[in-house]
């Protein structure tokens, strides 16, 4: 007599299912060990490391790369803070020379560093900070006039990073590669411009909110009040940090996030007309003209048209500008053009 066959307590179908589950967490952990990121902030990861590292929250970044000092910090997150106690130090001006200034992201220092080169009347300062926009750097040069007479003083203005005008840090708007640095978010009123400045205006005092729960999250309701790009599940961490299949899924959503909002700025047409980036760098641009004037110096703005933007930013910016009496000697797409 054959003995009855003994049935399992769980269902065929849920212990594929449970397996399936367990083999995905082992390779899931296999692959986030396998490819970790440097321990050294300064020393630049791999490849497949960086790519699988992309959709970490923004919290988790920023703790990595700002160290323990600033001695331990990735470089980068030393650059574009608003508060000058790390800036470099002027060196004095030379007897017979005038200062020139250039406030804007890299582009705009190169060309800035080009100009005074080959004039050796000039002698070249430079702030600003990397991928840098407007409203970032007018901050810069609204510190800076409080320090230092800039003979003449140029403005930089971007054409891709046009999108940071509506956030108040570097580190919402480019979530793959974020910088911590932090900014006004200005706005016109009247005949001149307004702007929160940030509560954390330099790497320590980021550093020492990152350390503190309470001070991280009022940083983060901070950011909700003054920054259009601010996303809650995107910048702070959480245990899914350790993920790398979640922090693929959270790189794609940052993506997506960033599609829509570039697209209510900008499409391939160009600008759009009355988009809060095109009003408020217009609004910026004719501010800064007016205060180096006020303070006896030779104003000058520049449009920086970078890769896939064509004339976008001499069309939605130029003609406005120049009618508002603001000296646009040269854009960039003029040169490539010529």
């Amino acid at each position: 007599m054959n003995a009855p066959a003994k049935t399992s307590p769980i269902p065929d179908w849920l212990a594929t299912l449970l397996w399936t589950a367990v083999a995905f967490v082992v390779f899931d952990q296999a692959l986030d060990r396998a490819f970790p990121m440097p321990a050294d902030p300064a020393v630049p990861p791999g490849r497949v490391a960086s790519y699988l590292d992309a959709g970490r929250s923004v919290e988790a970044k920023l703790r990595r790369m700002l160290g323990e000092d600033d001695t331990h910090a990735a470089p980068v997150t030393l650059s574009g803070w608003v508060d000058p106690v790390r800036w470099p130090a002027d060196r004095p001006l030379e007897p017979g020379r005038r200062s020139l200034t250039v406030f804007g992201p890299s582009f705009a220092l190169a060309i800035g560093d080009t100009l005074a080169s080959s004039n050796p009347e000039w002698q070249f300062r430079a702030r600003g900070g990397p991928a840098a926009p407007v409203s970032h750097v007018f901050a810069l040069w609204r510190v800076d006039r409080r320090r230092v007479h800039s003979d003449a003083a140029v403005l930089g203005i971007l054409a891709s990073s046009l999108r940071g005008v509506n956030a108040a840090s570097g580190a919402t708007w480019m979530f793959e590669s974020p910088y911590p640095y932090s900014y006004p978010r200005w706005r016109a009123e009247g005949d001149s411009v307004v702007g929160d400045w940030p509560s954390l205006a330099c790497s320590d005092s980021m550093r020492a909110a990152l350390a503190s729960p309470g001070r991280w999250s009022a940083y983060g309701r901070e950011l909700a009040r003054t920054d259009a790009w601010y996303r809650p599940s995107l910048f702070h961490a959480s245990w899914l940090d350790h993920s790398v299949a979640f922090r693929l899924l959270r790189k794609a959503w940052a993506q997506r996030e960033n599609r829509l909002m570039t697209a209510k700025l900008h499409d391939r047409h160009g600008f759009l007309p009355g988009a809060e980036g095109v009003r408020t760098a217009q609004a910026l641009a004719v501010q800064f003209t007016r205060e180096v004037r006020a303070d006896g110096g030779v104003p000058v703005v520049l449009l920086i048209e970078d890769r896939g933007y064509d004339d976008h930013l001499e069309r939605a910016l130029g003609a406005s500008l120049r009618a508002a009496g603001v000296p646009l000697p040269v854009h960039t797409h003029d040169r490539a053009a010529g």
